[in-house]
């Protein structure tokens, strides 16, 4: 038996995915994109990552952002 509210999410997740081409990078920036417009809103409350010093991960994978060298 499928739970329709995980359907709705399931759907939303898959247009979202096809709006962007399917394309991993795209889908990844529109989620940072929609987490900033949340966080300046002021209605949200978001955890904070661990810091990446004491859990031993760069910072630049805990915050999502591409490393070049």
């Amino acid at each position: 038996m499928k739970d329709p509210g995980i359907e709705e999410v399931r759907q939303a997740r898959h247009e979202i995915s096809r709006e962007c081409g399917h394309d991993l990078h795209k889908v990844a920036s529109y989620y940072r994109k929609v987490e900033e417009e949340l966080r300046r809103s002021g209605r949200f409350k978001f955890e904070e990552p661990p810091s990446a010093r004491h859990a031993g991960v760069p910072e630049s994978v805990v915050r999502g952002r591409k490393v070049t060298t």
